[in-house]
């Protein structure tokens, strides 16, 4: 990187990490490389010119701008999935940062066998217990070919051909634990946002955001919402979805994720 994206890098990675403007002398101090409080105050007026850094009315340091944060949390919150080996790692992460937390964890359980009971119901049986939904001739095909693949994997399939809410009822049997940390989060989100709160609200709640919102990074306004999968010890899934103000320090979470 060059000494403006480092800078603003920096600039970014401090003030999400103390929430107050970061001056040039502070900078200085905690950059790796040598570089002078002239030229970093040099460095800043081109950033703010360029709307990627905000001047505090009276302070001379300087806070990352919505722009410059989305562009941050695009390049830092590209993966889709973790390995990790248990879940307090998750736990722990979101303890420490208030962002709003929620997963579910599922039963990894394998489909073994199908029955057809009278053209009534369709009974998928898998490891874990049975499945029944109304007989339909053409998911009792789909489901043929697919004996042998966990239930999470054909619920994931269901949503890729169209039966969204078959993948959905698939998933909330397979569920086994759903946990929810820092909730006022989700109510600031709320009280900024009205129109957002009817549409989405009591659907984040539940956790039915959660199973229908596809894995990745999105926006609104100044928050974000990051979804992505858990493999614990590689015997049980988890799915996760993260929601803050931009400014929340989503490095801790992801770094606890990492730890082994």
């Amino acid at each position: 990187m060059d000494k403006q994206s480092i800078i603003l890098e920096k600039v970014i990675t401090e003030y999400i990490d103390r929430h107050e403007p970061i001056s040039s002398k502070y900078l200085q101090n905690r950059l790796e490389m040598k570089i002078s409080s002239a030229t970093i105050r040099y460095y800043f007026k081109k950033l703010t010119q360029k709307g990627y850094l905000h001047k505090e009315h009276l302070s001379s340091g300087r806070i990352p701008s919505e722009l410059s944060l989305k562009e941050f949390w695009r390049k830092k919150l590209k993966e889709k999935s973790y390995i990790i080996e248990k879940m307090e790692q998750l736990e722990k992460g979101a303890e420490e940062e208030p962002i709003f937390c929620e997963y579910t964890l599922f039963d990894e359980s394998r489909l073994v066998g199908l029955e057809n009971y009278k053209d009534k119901f369709l009974v998928a049986y898998f490891e874990s217990g049975e499945f029944v939904l109304p007989y339909n001739a053409k998911v009792h095909k789909i489901f043929d070919g697919l004996v042998g693949k966990t239930g999470l994997e054909i619920s994931d399939i269901c949503k890729d051909i169209g039966l969204v809410g078959l993948g959905v009822r698939l998933k909330e049997f397979l569920e086994r634990e759903f946990k929810v940390f820092n909730i006022h989060e989700l109510m600031e989100l709320a009280r900024q946002n009205e129109e957002w709160a009817t549409k989405d609200l009591q659907k984040v709640c539940s956790g039915e955001k959660l199973y229908r919102q596809k894995a990745g990074l999105s926006f609104l306004g100044n928050f974000l919402s990051y979804k992505f999968y858990l493999d614990i010890n590689k015997e049980k899934k988890a799915e996760v979805l993260l929601m803050g103000h931009l400014h929340r320090n989503y490095l801790k979470v992801i770094e606890n994720l990492k730890k082994e």
